[in-house]
Order: C-alpha cells, then structure tokens, then sequence
C-alpha cells in the first residue's frame, strides 16, 4: 500500500494481492457477499459471475484447465465508490500459449467492499483464443 493512497484503492490492492495467491480468506474479506464479477470475452470462462460460490467455481475451472495467471500493478486508484487499475496480464494456457498484456479492472464499492468488478482486456480476441471458445 501506499501512503496518502485512498482508502478504496488499499481495498483494490488488497483484492489483487488475493488474486496473486494470499488466500481465499482475502478474495472473502474484500468483496461482498453478493459481489458480481464480470469477466469479458467469448471463452468458456467468460460471463457474469453472482457471490463467491461462482466466482470460486470459475477460477477452480481455470485451474482445472491448466491455464495460469499472474499480473503486474501498473497503478491503482480510486475515489469513494469507485477502484481502477491498471495491470499488466500475463496468461498461460496447458499447452504453453501466453497472452501478456495490459488490462484494466473496474471496481464498485459499497460500504468499503468490492461489491462489482469489470476487466476490460486490450485484445480480448486473442485472450479468448488462449482460453478455448
């Protein structure tokens, strides 16, 4: 974190330090229970996802399907009921193919958890190639 940041972007950060593996404990504490999480393209993996239940499900999919992803934090920042952040993805299928890229992730925030995310890929076609339609 970052000092003088908005409290809104600590709480996005916090959610991608969950992303990048410290626990499911820190995806919970982060979003709301009714969290909905949009995740773009035309992939099996795509769609709208309702509660952690759903958005658990998907990432075990993705697991499960060999693809892994890490990301650098370009730059988060945020206001009172919104987090934006600027990241650099880096994707990789089963079979080696990889996606590095630049995305950007919106976040809705109510009373002080993520309660909606968007992420927005530069060249989603190519992501969605990599994850299998």
């Amino acid at each position: 974190m970052m000092s003088g940041e908005h409290p809104n972007a600590q709480l996005g950060r916090r959610l991608l330090d969950a992303f990048a593996g410290s626990g499911p404990e820190a995806l919970l504490d982060a979003t709301t229970g009714d969290v909905v999480w949009h995740s773009p393209g035309m992939n099996r993996f795509a769609g709208r996802f309702d509660g952690h239940d759903a958005i658990a499900a998907r990432f075990d999919r993705l697991r499960e399907a060999g693809i892994s992803s890490r990301f650098e934090i370009h730059d988060v920042v945020a206001n009172d009921r919104h987090v934006v952040a600027l990241i650099h993805l880096h994707v990789e299928n089963a079979q080696g193919a990889r996606y590095d890229q630049p995305q950007v992730q919106v976040m809705h925030v109510r009373d002080g958890r993520i309660a909606e995310l968007w992420s927005m890929n530069q060249d989603q076609a190519v992501l969605d190639v990599l994850m299998g339609a």
